[in-house]
């Protein structure tokens, strides 16, 4: 648990857990079970920061997926606002801080 989560972050972390911890794991890792058996393995969250995935291109790939990859399109299944939130936990829960 995170201590402070606004509205938005505590959304986005239920969906997150909902949808994404399956391949991403619960800490974002990567390095559950399913997270290393795909091709290619699934990213790992936490060795991002704001700088290197700024926030209009995390909502691009959950929006729109990564072709190559595993990650699919969440915009037939999430409403804008639930990729918003989404993207505004990830930031909050994972993310290197900016230096």
């Amino acid at each position: 648990r995170i201590a402070g989560l606004t509205a938005r972050e505590r959304r986005g972390e239920a969906l997150f857990q909902a949808n994404c911890a399956f391949c991403h794991g619960a800490d974002g890792t990567g390095k559950n079970w399913i997270g290393q058996f795909m091709e290619p393995k699934a990213r790992d969250l936490t060795s991002y920061s704001a700088q290197s995935l700024p926030d209009a291109r995390l909502k691009q790939v959950l929006r729109e997926g990564l072709p190559g990859t595993s990650m699919p399109a969440w915009q037939d299944v999430m409403a804008p606002a639930q990729i918003d939130a989404v993207a505004a936990y990830v930031g909050r829960a994972f993310f290197k801080p900016a230096p």
